[in-house]
């Protein structure tokens, strides 16, 4: 028996997820070539849980590492920045993409 959209906490869509090792590579507009160490895909999450995720991987996160969070919820990208500067790390830039965003945040200042 198969279950509604609406059981699910995630309206049917697929739960936030954590790639172990992005080790991918961006050009970030005033931080140049920028490897990529983590990253998450919160699209289709809403908030806190973008924060929640973010918070827990950086504290995985070696310093000086870069993290990448997909995000399409206006809220959660609006309080990413701020969430940088809580966990004294710094936030290198916000990219629109499509429908959601990509958001850069690299641990410690």
């Amino acid at each position: 028996m198969s279950r509604p959209a609406w059981w699910s906490p995630f309206g049917g869509r697929k739960p936030p997820r954590a790639a172990p090792e992005a080790a991918t590579e961006v050009d970030l507009p005033g931080a140049g070539r920028t490897r990529i160490a983590q990253a998450v895909d919160c699209r289709g999450a809403m908030c806190p849980r973008p924060q929640l995720l973010t918070m827990k991987l950086m504290q995985k996160m070696s310093e000086g590492e870069v993290l990448e969070v997909q995000c399409d919820s206006a809220a959660a990208v609006e309080g990413l920045p701020s969430l940088a500067l809580k966990l004294s790390s710094t936030h290198l830039c916000t990219l629109r993409e499509g429908h959601g965003w990509r958001v850069y945040l690299r641990k410690g200042v």
